[in-house]
């Protein structure tokens, strides 16, 4: 019932926006009701997510104390010693029993906790050859035999993963944001969970997107968000063409470069001799970059960021042949990645040979796929076979004029989906770059919750084994409801078929505490007014949409939303005596969700207020901005700025 109410709830706020309050905005024009909803994705069935939790005999806790022991590996890594680390420390924080860690040998054989690749969870069977296979790198494996718990994977990674899966089924642990994590408390007496868990993340590798991850490692491994899969190359792993043949150190290489020198020239202008010396200096940087990096099997060969390519003849032929300047540089990495392969069977290169995944961009010129469509077959085919992926070289797909305000099955994104489907018939090594905030706008919320859940099956129906949703990566703290971006991207990546209302509700519960029913009201009326102006207003684009216009934000409704903000902190007021960390946490949550209207308020209905009001709104809204770390304005734009703009 929780999640019918929800729903319908959203549905009576979205005909009230379309058909109360905005009808006289939109000129009185009326469209059927189910086009201004979100469509119901489909489930995907291809996860892996076997799940058994049921209870046990054995006494975890028992009268405020334990017999446990927590088992980890004699030659455990830093990470593997961390997970026991954390393992210790949340049993304890929950029920303040502080359990032993003992590396292997040991001689207990009963009430274990064993944490990574023990000698003991080998005994015990808990993985064996084919369920190794099936984990891949990131999946976890839980297993309770009797009195003992296995928890384990492939990678050290998995390792930490499958501790907190424990932690989740057996004490409740949970993580919203850096300091609002869920734990059971006051533990005298539990019994031991029974588990059998084979998890496995539907996308299996994911990139940290927002600052208030990116700077806070602990954080982004709770959320089981892995370190960067991808090598750098002279400083870079993004548009890093430049870093393989400097344009300066090879300027005397003119056909190596584009004919207006912003990108590499992966032909060579026609010329096989030039073009095999291009190949040999990329390969001599993947050598150099392998030696210092020898336990990554990624690596980038990625255009500079600009909407331009080569123009020569032979460029110009291969685009008409191909239908795309994205061929050449399938072509370039397959060469580069035949030549890598050859050196690592050389005496030289055996040491450093590995599973080498060689990944370019399909971005801007080179984001259509060299494919064809077959009306027979209803599906997409390489235009030849010099343009199919070679097994080890794979495409991140970065559509970014689509808009993500809808999914992929919409009008506006069928063109994009079409490309999708293109690079899938290219090649199976298939990684997504979106994006999910406005990089113009980094205070004025974009609505792309209604499209997250259907776009995230679609890219693990299409088989992406990486997703970078990207957001507000240089920004330590965001405003409109970015940590609840974050925390559906890390939940949804894992598995696409999560219950995404429940997700929603438990955030908000959890997230902003006794405050959580009025920030609410704000989100549920933005999502339904986002839909109104999509449906009725037109205001639908890419990350760069132009969001700054008084029809799009109207005054009353601005104020309401704050309305709610200053609502959340009234009900925060009983904290303030009874427990001061939890009222700075929850009060210091809902000023940040309250930086965007008030922006908007303030930037787009200045002229409303007098000027002494309007100058103290705008020093109290810039205090609140250093107070919550929020510090750029835009991508490219600090907040100082802003403060530059309005006189203050």
């Amino acid at each position: 019932m929780k999640r019918q109410i929800r729903l319908s709830f959203f549905i009576i706020l979205a005909l009230i926006f379309v058909f109360g309050t905005f009808a006289g905005c939109a000129g009185g024009k009326k469209e059927e009701t189910d086009s201004l909803l979100p469509q119901s994705p489909q489930a995907w069935e291809g996860g892996t997510h076997e799940i058994s939790v049921g209870e046990s005999s054995h006494d975890l806790i028992k009268g405020g104390a334990s017999d446990y022991t927590v088992v980890i590996p004699q030659d455990a890594s830093a990470t593997v010693s961390k997970a026991a680390t954390e393992l210790v420390s949340y049993i304890e924080t929950a029920s303040g029993v502080t359990l032993e860690v003992v590396k292997e040998p040991q001689s207990k054989t009963e009430k274990i906790l064993s944490v990574g690749g023990t000698q003991a969870a080998e005994q015990a069977g808990a993985v064996d050859g084919d369920l190794s296979e099936k984990l891949g790198g990131l999946g976890v494996r839980i297993l309770t035999k009797g009195s003992n718990v296995y928890m384990t994977g492939n990678t050290d990674d998995a390792v930490l993963y499958s501790v907190y899966t424990w932690l989740h089924y057996q004490l409740g642990f949970e993580v919203y944001g850096v300091d609002e994590i869920a734990l059971m408390s006051d533990v005298d007496d539990l019994k031991l969970k029974e588990m059998d868990i084979v998890d496995v993340p539907d996308i299996p590798y994911s990139q940290s997107t927002y600052g208030f991850t990116d700077y806070n490692p602990s954080f982004r491994e709770k959320m089981r968000i892995p370190e960067m899969i991808f090598m750098s190359v002279g400083g870079d792993a993004w548009h890093n063409s430049f870093d393989y043949i400097d344009p300066v150190t090879y300027k005397y290489k003119k056909s190596w470069f584009s004919e207006d020198g912003t990108q590499l020239c992966y032909t060579a202008h026609g010329d096989d001799v030039q073009l095999s010396e291009m190949i040999d200096v990329v390969v001599t940087k993947i050598k150099y970059t392998l030696a210092e990096n020898p336990d990554k099997t990624h690596i980038t060969l990625t255009q500079e960021d600009t909407t331009t390519w080569c123009t020569c003849s032979a460029c110009a032929q291969m685009k008409q042949k191909y239908g795309t300047d994205a061929a050449s540089v399938v072509r370039f990495c397959n060469s580069v990645s035949r030549a890598v392969n050859a050196w690592f069977n050389t005496e030289e290169g055996k040491a450093y040979k590995r599973d080498l995944q060689i990944v370019f961009f399909a971005y801007h010129a080179t984001e259509p796929a060299p494919v064809t469509y077959d009306e027979k077959t209803d599906s997409y085919v390489p235009v030849d076979e010099t343009v199919v992926c070679d097994d080890n070289v794979g495409v991140i797909y970065a559509p970014i004029s689509a808009t993500y305000q809808q999914d992929f099955s919409a009008e506006y994104n069928k063109e994009y989906r079409k490309v999708l489907d293109g690079w899938s018939a290219v090649t199976d090594k298939l990684y997504m770059w979106t994006y999910n905030t406005n990089f113009h706008y980094y205070l004025v919320p974009t609505n792309t919750y209604n499209s997250l859940q259907s776009n995230y099956r679609l890219w693990a129906q299409s088989g992406a084994v990486w997703l970078m949703d990207q957001g507000q990566y240089n920004n330590p703290q965001s405003t409109g409801f970015s940590a609840l971006k974050v925390y559906l991207n890390t939940k949804l990546r894992w598995n696409v078929n999560e219950d995404m209302d429940v997700l929603i509700d438990e955030f908000f519960e959890n997230y902003f505490g006794p405050a959580a029913q009025s920030v609410r009201k704000y989100f549920d009326e933005f999502r339904a007014h986002s839909l109104y102006l999509e449906n009725e207003m037109g205001y639908l684009g890419n990350c760069y949409l132009e969001p700054l216009e008084q029809k799009y934000w109207p005054k009353t409704l601005l104020e309401r939303w704050i309305g709610y903000c200053e609502d959340a902190l009234a009900a925060l007021e009983p904290l303030k005596e009874k427990d001061k960390n939890l009222y700075d946490m929850y009060s210091e949550n809902v000023i940040l969700e309250s930086i965007s209207p008030r922006f908007l308020l303030l930037d787009l209905w200045g002229n409303r207020f007098g000027e002494n009001e309007l100058k103290a709104m705008r020093n109290d809204f810039r205090a609140d901005c250093l107070a919550c770390e929020v510090t750029q304005y835009a991508e490219k734009v600090p907040i100082s700025d802003l403060w530059s703009q309005w006189g203050i």
